[in-house]
């Protein structure tokens, strides 16, 4: 709250007081509850579904909803007051506008968690409808989500078994299975529609008609496609023979309403909108899906609005051919990362783009690119350059006692908990370093590097890491690994090196 308000003195009940005084409680549980708030959101960013977390978000939100109406009962209170302190000259006028501010920006900050609870209540609503859709078509199909593992993905099929998928996601599978179980051509809408009615009372039996119907449909439609093929392909024979296959692949293309989707879509200039369009035909010749192509061509332009659309062109059709090179790849979900690592670790997109084509190279998997912008921007804090990050996600790649993910989730976490113990090493800490030839002041000063980043925050995590090696007590030497790493396990690989790794579940054995 601005001092100018702090410093009004307003009438509560039959008290004269400083406003700030008299919003001080509200003020200080208010700060408390979003601390709380901050970190469970932070939690759910891994597990979106999480029903514990939701209902705890759900909480306080309606928290911070009750505590922010009572501070704008309270301001609303003593506005006739602070008006009439006004026009009597009793207070300045900068005073008069700062009051007035504090009660817009209450306002908007009550719509703000009143929105964020709809919209967290609805997606739990959301999770729950779609969670009893796909329920009711693996019971259908007689299926389980392990027999749709290649349409899916390991990514999405472990979400889905770990119970950790959003709405969105189960959407998603929702139509891949039903593609898969009942054709590519499958009306998703009519599906969805015979999936929802279990709620209405509808028999599994009927429904399993119901989808057996549209499989036929599904089926119907392929037949004509088909056919439909052969024709196109008599006509473009004549059209290439009459005006060339250009003119064919334009027209083509206007009828689709690609022209019309990219001026509606596209914020670009006219210019651009060409350049946009020849890419999305390119992109299309690797195989990549019209409306993919269209979104991530879209997405790169939005994205990039300061680049030439040489630049642009560029990134789009190296994505492309990632895209084709490897199965799991999604086009838009590359275009989204590659700008997101760019970002995150400070580097042109050409090398963004170039830096995920050499870790596909060397087996990262592709199922896990989101992982390298997110702990990218912890090893970037920590002082690393992009070439060692890369070598970090290599060195996680070629380790044979644990997955990537693990490995930088360890490092992440380390650097966070290290930052932390800049600030003061607590006492069950210190009680543990005891007897182990590492002292408080010294982690501490460790912590302190860490959190400054740099080449000795860098080199205080690799002082670290051997200074755990070297402490001789397995069970204190765990005990600290915890305490810094987080629950991890202090294993040997097969060449017999000490490495760090969750637990559990352990992913490979150590």
């Amino acid at each position: 709250m601005a001092e100018s308000v702090r410093g009004l003195n307003v009438v509560i009940g039959a008290d004269t007081t400083k406003l700030g005084k008299a919003l001080a409680d509200v003020e200080s549980k208010s700060k408390s509850i979003q601390s709380e708030l901050r970190q469970v959101e932070r939690l759910l960013r891994f597990d979106p579904s999480n029903t514990t977390l939701l209902a705890q978000k759900q909480q306080l939100l309606a928290q911070q909803i009750e505590n922010t109406s009572e501070k704008l009962n309270r301001l609303k209170s003593v506005q006739q007051r602070v008006n009439e302190q006004f026009q009597r000259g009793e207070i300045s006028e900068g005073q008069y506008r700062a009051f007035q501010r504090e009660i817009e920006k209450t306002q908007q900050e009550l719509r703000r968690f009143q929105d964020a609870l709809r919209e967290t209540e609805e997606e739990q609503k959301r999770i729950a409808q779609s969670t009893r859709q796909l329920e009711t078509l693996f019971v259908a199909t007689g299926k389980t989500v392990d027999d749709f593992s290649d349409a899916l993905g390991s990514k999405l099929v472990n979400a889905i078994k770990n119970g950790t998928a959003s709405s969105k996601q189960l959407d998603e599978a929702i139509e891949k299975i039903g593609q898969a179980a009942l054709g590519t051509n499958v009306d998703i809408d009519k599906m969805k529609r015979a999936l929802a009615s279990v709620d209405d009372g509808n028999s599994i039996k009927n429904i399993k008609k119901e989808l057996e119907q549209l499989s036929k449909e599904a089926k119907a439609a392929e037949k004509s496609v088909g056919d439909l093929g052969v024709e196109l392909e008599n006509v473009a024979g004549a059209l290439v023979a009459g005006g060339g296959i250009a003119g064919a692949i334009e027209k083509s293309l206007d009828v689709s309403t690609l022209k019309t989707k990219i001026d509606v879509t596209f914020e670009v200039p006219e210019s651009s909108k060409a350049a946009a369009k020849d890419a999305i035909r390119t992109i299309e010749a690797y195989g990549v899906d019209a409306e993919a192509a269209l979104e991530g061509v879209r997405r790169q332009w939005a994205l990039n609005k300061n680049a030439t659309d040489e630049e642009n062109t560029a990134i789009v059709k190296g994505a492309a051919a990632i895209a084709s090179a490897y199965s799991g790849i999604d086009f838009t979900e590359l275009i989204q990362e590659t700008n997101e690592i760019a970002s995150e670790l400070d580097i042109s997109r050409e090398k963004a783009l170039g830096l995920v084509n050499a870790l596909l190279k060397a087996g990262f998997p592709p199922e896990q690119l989101d992982i390298i912008s997110e702990y990218g921007q912890q090893l970037k804090r920590a002082g690393y350059s992009a070439q060692e990050i890369q070598a970090i996600f290599a060195a996680g790649i070629d380790t044979g006692t644990w997955n990537i993910d693990n490995l930088l989730d360890g490092l992440k976490e380390g650097r966070i908990r290290l930052a932390e113990f800049g600030q003061g090493v607590n006492k069950s800490t210190a009680q543990l370093l005891q007897g182990t030839g590492i002292s408080a002041k010294q982690l501490q000063s460790w912590g302190q590097a860490v959190a400054a980043g740099g080449e000795k925050g860098k080199q205080a995590m690799i002082e670290v890491a051997k200074a755990l090696s070297g402490v001789k007590d397995e069970t204190k030497r765990n005990a600290l690994g915890v305490a810094i790493f987080g629950k991890r396990k202090l294993c040997r690989n097969k060449t017999g090196q000490n490495r760090w790794r969750l637990e559990p579940p352990f992913r490979k054995v150590c």
